[in-house]
């Protein structure tokens, strides 16, 4: 089977967050069960050069009435082929947040056919991800101006976070794409724009999310951000996928940024882990460690640890946040680190090895997410012996078990984190602790299994 992978980001060569860690993992994932893969990705500004893509030429793309050159490079790496798509406007500072993002991306969209049959490769199936690909199911369904073999191309269409949806103006975008005004019709339109993540939902042949949880509350309003309805208009080719976990990147018995290594088989490492976090970050080593990992954001419950904070250093926690994002989060978060010195040891910014010191060193990790499709941070702890403290969203609900690998709460409120990190409290110590950790650690959190889904899926959308 040959499939045709397109995304806006792709881990190493891209990435700011989840859906960077899927594009690199899946497609390696899908290679070693026999599949031929085609990454189609934008030639970025930080794309790594170490090896470079090769470049082998411009092709010309359909786009704003007319055609337009793309350049394009290619490599090979751990059995998949990779494709940049490269042009001025994908070749910026940062990846996105930009005024023309949806022109961007209905540029890169319209170039993926042409650039998959420039390098020879003729694909079973599309596999798109999140709105910056969404267009790509409809314009094979339209079947205009496409390289011979992508009309009517069956398609797979990815939701990875339904909060982002790339909604443009409609006749600007139907001009972009070259496709004719009846195509307004139907899913690409949201109340008279044009919706690219509601183009890919309509227009595949199958829709997945990346948790079983998320697949269902995208089809209740207070998570389907506006599109419930679309989602439950589809429920019938809606199916949650869990995501997995690079398992080679994140193994603490090989972890080079770790100050001392350990397994499931022996756990000693991870006090010195603890040991050395709380050197780094000035904390105390007695005190049960409480981990963040995370955006500092809403959607990631940030301001609802920040308001609990008090509450939880007098329980007898101390904390190690490590992350970045909202502005006022960040100044909250630095607040309580100069307000309690010894207790709250806190950096600001992006620090992936610092990163795994947390993982290891914690003792908790605490994911308050008001939602999250599926989490890799509950993941990650769990596979370094430190237990997660997640609210019951998405894929945290799918990975975390109460009482058995953590704990879980349902309120996204302070009171009830707070109750969950009792809970903790509670255990930690004792040996039902060491027999949690144990059972977290030991789970198969590999891509493997979801890749063998993702095979099958693709199988059942292939003409017969």
């Amino acid at each position: 089977m040959r499939v045709l992978f397109a995304s806006a980001e792709v881990a190493p060569f891209s990435k700011t967050g989840g859906l960077g860690d899927v594009a690199g993992a899946l497609p390696r994932a899908l290679a070693r069960l026999g599949l031929e893969v085609l990454v189609v990705t934008p030639w970025y500004r930080s794309v790594p050069t170490d090896p470079a893509p090769y470049w082998i030429g411009d092709v010309e793309v359909p786009f704003d009435g007319g055609f337009e050159p793309v350049g394009v490079g290619t490599l090979e790496r751990d059995g998949v082929r990779y494709a940049f798509v490269g042009h001025p406007d994908l070749s910026r500072p940062r990846l996105y947040g930009y005024p023309d993002d949806a022109r961007r991306f209905a540029r890169f969209s319209r170039a993926v056919p042409q650039v998959a049959a420039r390098v020879g490769f003729a694909p079973d199936l599309l596999h798109a991800n999140d709105w910056h690909t969404g267009y790509l199911p409809l314009l094979l369904a339209r079947g205009w101006h496409l390289p011979p073999g992508f009309p009517h191309l069956p398609s797979v269409f990815t939701v990875h976070n339904a909060q982002h949806q790339g909604e443009s103006e409609m006749a600007a975008t139907l001009h972009w794409l070259r496709l004719g005004r009846e195509a307004a019709h139907g899913y690409l339109d949201r109340f008279g724009a044009a919706n690219a993540l509601l183009a890919g939902v309509g227009a595949a042949e199958r829709v997945t999310t990346v948790s079983p949880t998320y697949a269902q509350e995208l089809q209740q309003p207070e998570y389907g951000f506006g599109l419930d309805g679309a989602f439950r208009a589809v429920a019938g080719k809606l199916v949650g996928i869990l995501n997995g976990l690079d398992v080679n990147e994140w193994d603490p018995a090989t972890d080079p940024h770790l100050a001392a290594r350990y397994s499931a088989g022996d756990l000693a490492g991870k006090a010195a882990n603890k040991r050395a976090l709380a050197r780094e970050l000035g904390l105390d080593p007695e005190r049960p460690l409480l981990g963040v990992v995370s955006r500092f954001a809403e959607q990631k419950g940030i301001d609802l640890l920040v308001a609990a904070a008090e509450r939880l250093l007098a329980a007898g926690w101390g904390l190690a946040l490590l992350g970045t994002g909202d502005p006022r989060l960040e100044a909250a978060v630095r607040a309580l680190a100069t307000e309690r010195p010894g207790a709250v040891g806190a950096v600001v910014g992006f620090d992936e090895a610092l990163a795994h010191r947390v993982y290891a060193g914690a003792d908790a990790l605490a994911v308050p997410s008001r939602f999250e499709p599926c989490g890799l941070s509950q993941m990650i702890a769990m596979r370094y012996g430190t237990l997660p403290v997640v609210r019951a969203t998405g894929g945290l609900k799918d990975t975390v078990a109460h009482g058995r690998t953590g704990f879980v709460f349902e309120h996204a409120t302070p009171e009830g984190l707070l109750w969950a990190a009792g809970e903790a409290a509670r255990a930690y110590g004792t040996p039902a602790w060491r027999e949690m950790q144990l059972a977290a650690m030991r789970q198969d959190l590999s891509w493997d299994a979801s890749a063998r889904r993702y095979a099958a899926l693709y199988g059942s959308v292939l003409p017969s």
